[in-house]
């Protein structure tokens, strides 16, 4: 268990014994017998529990206490210490309530020597050192019965300390005796006892080795000395003891000690003002000084103050005994002997005693002696001597000027030195000295004032201004409440003061700079204010109301927030105003000389200087003495080094500002020096070329330059327009024309210094023009001129570095420039901003640009340097703008940013894109919120620019997120943007993620937070724009284009509808060049997303692509079937768009005959359509639940088709014609055919394919000669596979009257073989066929009427039980087709036919027919067409069989008259004729006649 959870369980059993305190004790006591192992710990817990006894414990319990107690630490075995002093400790809480009972048994256990007998009487005097003054005659006497038998050392250690602590208790009595309840003791009753402990100890332990035991008896005799001094007759024998004490100090003991108990016995002397001898006094003095000085051990914290007290104790007893002492001292050239006298001194004016003030004549006049002691530590004593003395009581009459002076020397000496760690501690400690400076002390003003005001304007006194103002300002104040007589300067006498001039200029110097030097510039300020009566008298009322704001300003600023131009411009107003309220020419003139001669006292280059010589100009502009103007300006023009640049700044800044006022004097002055510097030859050709290059002239007129610049800045507006052209801009370009030219002959500009001092003239003189009333009519006619200058140094500025500032200056100069008349035309703007992209977004990389900087400072100049030029390339972009505020000159500007756009290299798009920002949020400020017009760039601008929020620069992706920002709210003007700005903040911070999915996430967010403002009117140039940005070289930026393009489309799709065909167009136009996969995939998802929105429009223009198809329209057809959400939508509108109503088949006009040969183009693409869609189809259900629809449409397609051309291509160039045509050559029918087929096989199974290819259905229908075979042979898989429906017969049902004989052909032949099947009868449908059978067996085409005869042939297959019934119908219709003299097919069909129906009749359900059927058939026995004659000889042969008894005869005369044919046609040349006329006819005929037909071997 640790001490924490010991002393928590302490505390918990105290708390518990506040009400049952017996028993917590009975308890602790029974442990105390109980556990020896934990005494000490149960102790502890005693201790506290009787903290909270007030008196009422029993007495057993109390005895009880005190003898466990005692005994424990009078043990010698077992007992340790810590259970010793544990019980001590015990003994002595208990004494709080019971001290008589513990001190009677401590007394009791004397005389058995044990150490912690006398630890415990020590502590318990200690304790209660007033309750210990009864029993301290009976505890001295039985201490002093058994000193002789103390021999061991710890027990005189113990012993030591009970006397130290006794005698202390007894100190403390003499001090507070009135508080004892027992009668007033004498110092005689003490000393008789303690005399003979001293002398006992003194005698007999002081020559011991033990250095603990000498310890102990310098600490007892300190306090024995001090009790002995109470008695005369003691004197003697305790001033001879101080030379032991003393002696001791060369001991290796803890010097501490010896010093406390010197301090004790120099306290009591003085107390009782008891005068020491003077040797021991100089003893002492010595002792202690040679301590302080000591270098050998350093002074613990404690012993240093304990000697400082003693030293301050001597002070007060014998002042100019230790003054006298100390002087001797810091007269010794030695370091540590006069730093610790000058401490000593320190601490002796620092304590401010009575006795000492009188001194400080003599103290100062001491540490005077050590003023010109150059040792650093020395001068830094006497600077902690100085501020002790200043901050004491008075000054009164102690010489304190002269210390006041030294600190300033001090300063200034530190000052040169500072690269020294002690002289800059040096200096720390003047300007605390003097911000410690309290002006209210006695006698302060009288040492202060005026003389404190020769070290304001001395340059070398800086670092102490603020202090310094502010006791100035005190102590100008105090005169001033003394009255106007006292706070007037005495300028005759000793002290040599600034003028007036002077102060007023050095403290705006100060206050330029208003937070240097922990801000002297607030300071100075102030003190200005309160010095106004000394500087002029007409000031003091402007100055109380003009002073308060500029400290105001100061107060409302740091260091870092100020805008030190602004500041600046307010002090020179504020100088300004001071002169003309002064009013006074000489004292103008003064103040300029005076700023003058302060140059020399300011470091060059520093913005106090640069601040004097603004200040100078202004003074000379206030100026009237034109001769001293005139004077100080050319004094300025000639005496200038031009090859210093602080120089060159300054002259201009005298010439500029004195131009505020004496614009035509400076002019001259310019135009002078101008002409006398061009008359000053140079001889010798290499010196004119290092004039050229580095020479005074150069430099000379470049400031001219600038100078002119400055002056066009400052001069009086209202005079500005009048002098710009001739005698500033015309100057300016004059000198630097003459700087280009070297022997005569004009040299490119290299100089860049050159080319940045005409940036700067044409950047200050644009900025000067716009501030004039006037400038709008103004028409400047050397903008042309200078613009092509700027220009030209952007072109010339390496594209590899960003070292120089000419890029980013001149972009900022053509800013400027542009504002001025007369504007350029659309195009010169064009290029110009053209040429600024051109120079800056091809620089490399920031990062691998400020590489080029030697230096971090150089890498930060880089830096800024690009900063400022993105920046003045947005204000440049900007004040195009606003000359044209139009969309259409936008489009023009951000046109110019599309190709860097898709730029390789990243930083180039990065630039772009922050460009991008800079545009849009220019037109958002100029032409959105002056125009309100609607904008109608927003789809493509962010089609261009928002896929690259994925972009691999994570700053690019920020810019997008601005960019798109800024055209929301473009966008949205008129809108309740809502929360649609904050989540694009939100998002715009998830795009600092690197995972390129993350990206897609959070672009495909924004997508989704931009298509509820965006204008679907414009989503065509959405588009547009995406689809370029597909094609970019980012991967991941072509990516986000296709998730862009994917997400409007879905979410604002249904309102596109006009701009589908465009949409369309655009997407299948970009895919030949976008052939990656996943970029390829967003395309046709794309075209899908469109459809769910607008199939029928989609559709219609993906119909509208040359057939056959190319590979890229088949691809999109087959990602329409691919989604099983809009195949059987696709499938429904193909179905329309090849289905047309037979009414408008009839229409056939004469333009339209011409192209009946050529396939119609929208059915056929159509057909093909179906094909691509069924064939990607994922399952066969659409298929299936479609096919009643579907079949019909495409048979009539194929109908349709033909014998049918390709269509000619829909393209009006001829070259393109030419290059089309060659894909017309393919066939129609065939590709209908093959639409049908997919179909079919997607809706039936394999073998249905296998089926009709085996049969060559497909073939059969694809030409015109076989196309009724095909469609037969189709028609009877069909039906075996059960895929004819009542609702595919429906359909067909009008094409048997169509107009289109290909209609009537496929549908009759359809209803043919339909016939052959039960379901026309099972369905109802046999009557209507029947009709339709009977009505096209009379059709002008001869395949129709040879379908129709078959069809009702097919009737004995279909009905046999009909056959009868219809068999008069039947048998009209077939024999009437017998008479056909245009088709033998029609012929050779009916006799097929009439075969069927004979086997299914009876000779009496022929009737009447019989002998127009026999005559019929018996003209085809001599038929050309072998076909017929065959046929012919089946019927004869079938009718013999029928004929019974009605037709026999008739029949027989029949066979007679055919006889001979009969037997001629035996030997027929085609033995399928003559077997059929053997085995049919032949037999039947025979029977007839009565003879048998012989056989055929």
């Amino acid at each position: 268990m640790d001490d924490q959870d010991k002393g928590k369980i302490a505390l918990r059993i105290a708390l518990i014994a506040e009400t049952k305190l017996a028993s917590v004790v009975t308890v602790l006591l029974e442990k105390l017998q109980q556990d020896e192992q934990n005494r000490a710990d149960i102790y502890c817990v005693l201790e506290k529990v009787l903290q909270q006894d007030t008196g009422g414990l029993e007495r057993r319990l109390l005895n009880k206490i005190i003898t466990l107690a005692s005994n424990h630490m009078r043990e010698t075995q077992e007992a340790t210490n810590e259970l010793k002093l544990a019980a001590s400790n015990t003994l002595v809480t208990l004494a709080r309530c019971y001290f008589h009972e513990v001190m009677c048994e401590l007394q009791c256990r004397l005389k058995t020597l044990d150490e912690f007998i006398f630890i415990t009487l020590g502590n318990l005097s200690s304790a209660y050192a007033l309750e210990c003054i009864p029993h301290v005659e009976t505890t001295l006497k039985s201490m002093f019965s058994v000193l002789e038998l103390i021999k061991d050392s710890r027990l005189r250690q113990a012993f030591c300390g009970v006397l130290e602590k006794w005698s202390m208790a007894v100190h403390l009595y003499f001090t507070n005796w009135e508080k004892g309840t027992f009668p007033r003791m004498g110092a005689s009753q003490f000393c008789d006892r303690i005399i003979p402990l001293q002398c006992h100890v003194t005698s007999n332990w002081l020559t011991c080795e033990d250095l603990e035991l000498k310890q102990a008896i310098i600490k007892a005799l300190g306090p024995m000395m001090s009790l002995l001094l109470h008695k005369e007759e003691h004197h003697d024998r305790v001033f001879e003891l101080i030379s032991w004490v003393l002696e001791q100090y060369k001991e290796d003991i803890d010097v501490f000690h010896i010093t406390k108990s010197l301090s004790q016995l120099l306290k009591v002397s003085f107390e009782n003002k008891i005068p020491l001898p003077k040797r021991k006094f100089q003893a002492i003095c010595s002792a202690l000084h040679n301590q302080i000085c000591s270098q050998a051990k350093p002074l613990s914290t404690e012993n240093h103050a304990e000697l400082l007290d003693c030293v301050v104790l001597l002070a007060r007893s014998s002042p100019d005994d230790l003054i006298a002492f100390l002087h001797s001292q810091l007269e010794i050239e030695n370091e540590a002997v006069r730093v610790a006298s000058l401490n000593l001194l320190s601490a002796i004016v620092g304590a401010d005693l009575p006795e000492t003030r009188v001194k400080k004549f003599l103290i100062v006049k001491a540490v005077k002696s050590t003023l010109s002691d150059q040792n650093a530590k020395v001068r830094k004593a006497v600077l902690h001597f100085i501020r002790r003395l200043l901050s004491s009581g008075s000054v009164e009459n102690c010489a304190a000027w002269d210390m006041v002076a030294y600190v300033f020397h001090e300063f200034s000496v530190s000052t040169s030195k500072l690269a020294i760690e002690e002289e800059r501690t040096i200096q720390t400690l003047c300007i605390d000295i003097l911000q410690c400076l309290d002006t209210s002390v006695s006698g302060m003003s009288q040492v202060l004032w005026p003389r404190l005001l020769e070290y304001v304007v001395p340059a070398q006194y800086t670092g102490t201004l603020k202090p310094l103002c502010r006791c100035l300002r005190e102590l100008a104040e105090k005169k001033q409440q003394e009255g106007e007589e006292a706070a007037c300067l005495d300028y005759s006498g000793p002290v040599k003061l600034p003028t007036p001039q002077g102060l007023l200029a050095r403290l705006l110097v100060v206050a330029s700079s208003p937070y240097e030097r922990e801000g002297h510039g607030y300071a100075a300020l102030q003190l200005l204010k309160a010095l106004h009566h000394i500087i002029h008298a007409a000031v003091g009322e402007m100055w109380v109301v003009n002073i308060p704001p500029l400290l105001q300003y100061i107060e409302g600023n740091t260091e870092n927030s100020l805008d030190h131009e602004r500041w600046e411009h307010m002090l020179l107003q504020f100088l300004r105003t001071s002169l003309e309220t002064i009013d006074n020419s000489a004292w103008s003139s003064q103040i300029s000389l005076e700023l003058s001669q302060q140059m020399a006292s300011y470091a060059s280059p520093s913005k106090e200087k640069s601040f004097l010589y603004k200040a100078l100009g202004t003074s000379l502009a206030v100026c009237q003495d034109l001769v001293h103007v005139k004077s100080q300006t050319h004094k300025f023009l000639t005496t200038t080094d031009y090859m210093e640049a602080p120089e060159r700044e300054g002259v201009i800044s005298v010439l500029a500002f004195s131009a505020e006022s004496h614009l035509d004097l400076t002019l001259n002055a310019l135009q002078e020096f101008g002409a006398a510097i061009s008359k000053v030859k140079i001889s010798g050709l290499i010196d004119r070329l290092k004039d050229y290059h580095h020479g005074k002239r150069g430099k000379t007129r470049s400031t001219l330059m600038l100078t002119y610049s400055n002056v066009a800045v400052h001069a009086p507006k209202e005079q500005l327009l009048s002098r710009v052209e001739a005698d500033i801009t015309g100057n300016i370009l004059h000198h630097y024309r003459a700087s280009c030219r070297v022997l005569g002959i004009t040299l490119t500009n290299k100089d860049m210094y050159l080319k940045l001092t005409l940036i700067q003239n044409v950047t200050e003189i644009s900025c000067a023009i716009l501030e004039t009333r006037d400038f709008q009519e103004f028409e400047f006619s050397y903008k042309q001129e200078l613009l092509g200058y700027m220009l030209d140094f952007i072109k010339k500025e390496p594209l590899d570095s960003l070292a120089s500032p000419v890029r980013y200056k001149a972009i900022l100069a053509i800013e400027h420039l542009s504002k001025l008349k007369p504007s350029l035309t659309l195009e010169d703007n064009r290029e110009l901003l053209d040429q600024c992209f051109k120079s800056l977004f091809p620089l490399p990389p920031l990062e691998k640009t400020k590489e080029e900087g030697e230096t971090a400072k150089d890498a930060l100049h880089i830096q800024s340097l690009y900063v400022g030029s993105v920046e003045a390339l947005g204000k440049l972009m900007k004040t195009l703008l606003e000359e044209e505020p139009t969309a259409d000159w936008f489009q023009e500007m951000f046109e110019l940013l599309g190709p860097w756009f898709s730029s390789e290299k990243e930083w180039e798009r990065e630039r772009a894109l922050q460009a991008s920002t800079q545009l849009l949020t220019a037109y958002q400020e100029t032409v959105n919120s002056t125009t309100q017009e609607t904008f109608n760039r927003f789809g493509s601008v962010i089609g261009q620019i928002a896929p690259y929020s994925c972009d691999s620069l994570a700053t690019s992706r920020q810019w997008v997120v601005d960019c798109i920002s800024c055209l929301l709210c473009i966008q949205g003007q008129s809108m309740n943007l809502g929360s649609a700005v904050e989540e694009l903040r939100c998002l715009r911070e998830a795009l600092t993620a690197p995972d390129p999915e993350a990206l897609f996430q959070t672009s495909s967010k924004m997508a989704r937070v931009i298509s509820e403002y965006f204008p679907t009117e414009q989503a065509t140039d959405f588009i547009h724009s995406t689809l370029d940005v597909m094609l970019s070289p980012s991967p991941t930026c072509a990516t986000a284009a296709g998730l862009w393009m994917k997400i409007i489309l879905e979410e604002c799709g249904d309102a596109m509808l006009d701009q589908v065909p465009d949409i369309v167009n655009k997407i299948y136009s970009c895919m030949p060049t976008i052939q990656e996969g996943s970029l390829r995939q967003f395309l046709v998802e794309a075209v899908c997303s469109l459809a769910h929105h607008h199939v029928e429009a989609v559709i219609s223009s993906l119909l509208t692509k040359r057939l056959p198809m190319d590979s890229y329209t088949t691809e999109l057809w087959r990602s329409l079937g691919g989604d099983p959400l809009l195949a059987t939508q696709v499938l429904q509108v193909l179905k329309d768009k090849i289905k047309t109503p037979t009414s408008q088949e009839g229409r056939i006009t004469s333009e339209t005959e011409i192209d009946r040969d050529l396939a119609a183009a929208e059915p056929l693409s159509a057909t093909c359509a179906i094909f691509e869609v069924v064939s990607a189809l994922q399952s066969s259900k659409a298929v299936q639940e479609l096919l009643p629809e579907l079949f019909p449409v495409l048979l009539q397609q194929i109908s349709r088709t033909l014998g049918q051309e390709m269509p000619l291509p829909r393209i009006s160039s001829r070259g393109e014609y030419r290059k089309h045509l060659q894909h017309t050559k393919d066939n129609p029918c065939r590709l209908s055919i093959q639409a049908l087929e997919a179909v079919l096989f997607k809706a039936g199974n394999e073998r249905l394919g296998r089926a009709l290819r085996a049969q060559r259905t497909w073939s059969l229908l694809e030409n015109p000669k076989t196309h009724h075979e095909g469609v037969c042979l189709l028609v009877s898989v069909l039906l075996r596979a059960e895929l004819i429906t009542p609702e595919i017969l429906q359909s067909l049902l009008p094409w048997v009257n169509s107009p289109t004989e290909n209609l009537r052909v496929t549908s009759t032949a359809f209803l043919a073989q339909l016939m052959s099947d039960p379901m026309l009868r099972e369905k109802k449908f046999l009557k209507s066929v029947l009709s339709i059978l009977e009505e096209r067996s009379h059709d002008r085409n001869s395949i129709v009427r040879q379908m129709a005869v078959r069809g009702l042939g097919n009737l004995v297959y279909g009905a046999p039980e009909k056959v009868k019934k219809h068999k008069k119908f039947l048998l009209d219709i077939l024999i009437g087709a017998l008479h056909d003299i245009f088709s033998s097919e029609v012929i050779g069909e009916s006799m097929k036919a009439l075969a069927k129906v004979l086997k299914e009749l009876k000779e009496k359900d022929i009737g009447s027919s019989f002998k127009d059927l026999t005559q019929q058939i018996r003209i085809y026995f001599d038929d050309e067409d072998d076909a017929l004659r065959s046929m012919a000889f089946v019927l004869f042969g079938l009718l013999a069989r029928l004929t019974k008894r009605k037709w026999k005869t008739y029949f027989a005369d029949q066979v007679k008259k055919s006889w001979v044919t009969l037997l001629l046609h035996l030997q027929d040349p085609n033995p399928e004729i003559s077997m059929n006329r053997e085995t049919t006819a032949m037999p039947g005929a025979a029977a007839f006649i009565g003879i048998s037909v012989p056989k055929r071997h």
